[in-house]
């Protein structure tokens, strides 16, 4: 016992050097690789986040009258940081500013945070980290030009599944925060954060509450905006209700909405003809009217809702927008998809055959909020006028599941699994299909209404 002790000693330095040395390696890489894309322009919803971002910096003149009433004010805090770095070098590296910013965070999650969150299934080789990494380059590059804040909430959420694992109160309460956060810079998460909440105080019970009161204490700033302003104490913006109703309305008939950069008219809807021509007015204007709305209208509401998920992951080449690129938006689309359907499909498979081997609270909290956020995700693409940004944390939860095929052998995993294998590869095929057919119907370019969309319908034979 003796002898052994300092060979035993010896080794998990070396391990730990090896794996800091190799995530410094990727965090370089992907920076690098990500800041030699380029700098972008900042309009529309892009251009709305960096003035609100230049205000709070103290970089630009105040934001117009009404601009808190819609937005989040985390939503503008986010790139604060490049404001500063614009304000000190000049106007004419704002672009590069936020290019800089995203860059490194979008590194600091591919080398650092995700291979926390993949060693739950799996020991964590340099293949599988090297693959996660790659992957996230894939998903997150295109955004990283851009003052959208689609990405940070998102790698928020796979940090609280991280968190959830853990089993100290800190950890639960700090997942907390970061739900509160993530809901004010994008508020349909409320339906993930409402369901962690929840798993939080079954498996931990009362101190489960420390989640809640995280939630409260992301959420202070808004709070605080509120009081200050128009002395409201309200926890979210408070034009909120008009953009949920705006939000539930179109979420009844329109499939996907995209943003094409540069075109004379950016607004793009692709309609679902079927829904729109079943709906009676008024339109939803709550999530509780858009629910009986696809309550009442099945099946045909099952098949928008497929289709909306589908299209939401049809990613073209340039999103977070859309320039038509010929050939490599249909490679991308599919990719996009297969990353995040066979990534899921892992991450299922894996829960199913672990299952009688995780007895941990902390494995089954994991198991939890990881399946909560799924869940919470398909929702907010089902309930919202959904652009492709909006898929963002299920493919970023495809890449966790995907990046470990690294290390997996496919005729070991055909000779073990075989139906598994089947079913995921045709899962991949069946949501790029009703994608595809979700995108069939795009209305003229610009504003849309119900009648817009009821009009594409094709007229019956005869």
């Amino acid at each position: 016992m003796q002898s052994s002790s300092p060979a035993a000693v010896d080794i998990v330095p070396a391990a730990a050097e090896g794996r800091w040395r190799l995530s410094w390696s990727i965090f370089i890489a992907f920076a690098v690789a990500t800041l030699v894309l380029g700098v972008g322009r900042f309009e529309y919803d892009a251009a709305a986040y960096w003035s609100g971002a230049q205000a709070v910096a103290g970089t630009a003149p105040p934001v117009a009258e009404g601009f808190w009433d819609f937005r989040g004010i985390l939503s503008s805090i986010v790139y604060v940081p490049a404001a500063l770095v614009a304000g000190i070098l000049g106007p004419t590296f704002e672009g590069f500013s936020v290019l800089l910013q995203n860059s490194l965070f979008f590194a600091w999650f591919a080398a650092f945070l995700l291979p926390k969150c993949i060693e739950f299934w799996r020991p964590v080789s340099t293949r599988t980290v090297a693959l996660g990494a790659f992957l996230t380059w894939v998903v997150l590059s295109g955004f990283a030009p851009y003052a959208l804040v689609d990405a940070y909430p998102a790698i928020a959420a796979i940090a609280i599944v991280v968190l959830f694992r853990l089993e100290s109160r800190a950890a639960l309460f700090a997942a907390g925060v970061l739900g509160g956060m993530s809901v004010n810079i994008r508020p349909a998460y409320i339906v993930g954060i409402v369901g962690l909440a929840a798993v939080a105080l079954v498996l931990r019970r009362w101190v489960g509450i420390l989640f809640a009161l995280g939630v409260f204490v992301g959420l202070m700033p808004q709070l605080i905006l509120n009081v200050v302003r128009i002395g409201s104490w309200t926890l979210w913006p408070t034009a909120s209700s008009s953009l949920v109703s705006l939000q539930a309305g179109f979420a009844a008939y329109i499939v996907r909405y995209d943003t094409f950069l540069g075109a004379a008219n950016p607004r793009q809807f692709y309609c679902s003809p079927d829904m729109a021509s079943q709906l009676v007015t008024p339109l939803p204007a709550t999530a509780g009217e858009l629910a009986a709305t696809f309550g009442t209208h099945m099946p045909s509401s099952i098949v928008f809702a497929l289709q909306k998920i589908g299209a939401a992951l049809h990613w073209p080449y340039t999103t977070p927008y859309t320039v038509p690129s010929a050939g490599l938006d249909g490679f991308f689309a599919t990719s996009i998809t297969a990353i995040t359907v066979l990534g899921i499909a892992y991450l299922i498979y894996s829960a199913i055959h672990t299952r009688g081997h995780v007895g941990s609270i902390g494995a089954r909290a994991h198991w939890a909020a990881l399946a909560t956020m799924v869940i919470g995700g398909v929702i907010m693409l089902v309930a919202s006028a959904t652009e492709s940004r909006f898929a963002l944390p299920l493919v970023l939860i495809g890449v966790v599941g995907s990046a470990n095929f690294a290390d997996l052998h496919l005729r070991e995993a055909w000779g073990r699994r075989p139906l598994w294998v089947v079913f995921s590869v045709l899962a991949v095929f069946a949501v790029g299909f009703v994608g595809v057919t979700g995108l069939q119907n795009p209305a003229p370019p610009g504003a849309v209404d119900q009648g817009v969309c009821a009009s594409l319908q094709a007229p019956h034979p005869g």
